[in-house]
């Protein structure tokens, strides 16, 4: 006999991957004491805790939880796609938790997103969006299936597939005088203050930049955003370093911005949907890592 149902599967699901009992009450649209009841039948069930409950941290998996949501993932999809026919080209059925790194996010879950869901409308697809420090650890903690990313700092046991590779660029205002020159040098870059996200990793990446080359900036001025950096960068509050690119070289109130490559040899930061291997993609997570990698041939 079966002790357990779907419905307490899909709370079971609701909270691990939000990270709270209430988020997840939030995010199902149901009460509170649903999703607690369903975890605290689905412990009594297994005999096991699922969670370790943190005051700071919320509620972190249990290695039977671990264990557990894997299978749920794909019980999950597997009860779905009775609901219905399913071929190779529709009919998919069941959830997908997605983490985007902030800055990178905008550029291309949207396409990935409505292109998936224009394939498979049954597929409901969870989006969460955090700095680079924030995508390793939700998705090592197997609370996010998939995490688009760029390959940086992530876990040995994270296994990535690459969507597109960006290369750093000088992001100036328009009027600076090294805006006039075809390329720019980090070396006339470490002279002028270096605007940089204040974000784990992210500032580390682009200061390693200079680091390789024996460089240090003369200043830095730190920013919480990829946009109000870029607004700094137009009014001429210093320069900066990215690898994404919007489209339309200009800040938000409309002033404009200069966008150099590096003379420097740099590395390019690839773009990549990551998944760990401590968890095995369920049936809608690998077909959209199939499909994904079909629209962005690297």
């Amino acid at each position: 006999m079966i002790g357990f149902t779907l419905r307490q599967l899909e709370y079971f699901v609701a909270a691990a991957e939000q990270g709270s009992v209430s988020a997840a009450a939030r995010a199902m649209h149901i009460s509170q004491p649903s999703v607690s009841l369903a975890i605290s039948q689905l412990e009594a069930t297994l005999g096991e805790k699922l969670f370790h409950r943190q005051a700071s941290r919320g509620l972190d998996l249990s290695p039977a939880g671990r264990k557990l949501l894997e299978q749920a993932r794909e019980i999950l999809s597997k009860a779905g796609a009775m609901g219905g026919v399913e071929d190779e080209q529709a009919g998919l059925r069941g959830t997908l938790s997605l983490i985007c790194f902030q800055d990178l996010g905008p550029y291309f879950a949207p396409r990935l997103l409505a292109g998936f869901r224009q394939l498979h409308p049954e597929v409901s697809i969870t989006l969460f969006e955090t700095d680079l420090a924030g995508v390793n650890r939700r998705l090592s903690d197997g609370k996010a299936e998939l995490a688009l990313t760029y390959e940086v700092g992530l876990d040995p046991h994270i296994e990535t597939r690459v969507l597109a590779r960006l290369a750093p660029y000088a992001l100036l205002p328009a009027e600076h005088p090294l805006a006039q020159q075809e390329q720019v040098s980090l070396v006339d870059l470490a002279d002028e203050c270096l605007i940089l996200e204040d974000i784990a990793r992210t500032r580390e990446y682009f200061l390693s930049l200079f680091w390789a080359c024996d460089l240090q900036p003369r200043s830095q001025q730190l920013t919480q955003t990829f946009e109000m950096q870029r607004g700094l960068v137009a009014h001429g509050y210093g320069v900066a370093l990215s690898c994404t690119r919007p489209v339309g070289d200009c800040s938000y109130d409309g002033r404009p911005l200069a966008c150099r490559p590096l003379v420097e040899a740099v590395s390019p930061q690839s773009v990549v949907l990551a998944q760990s291997s401590a968890m095995p993609a369920s049936r809608v997570a690998q077909a959209f890592l199939d499909w994904a990698t079909e629209q962005f041939p690297a």
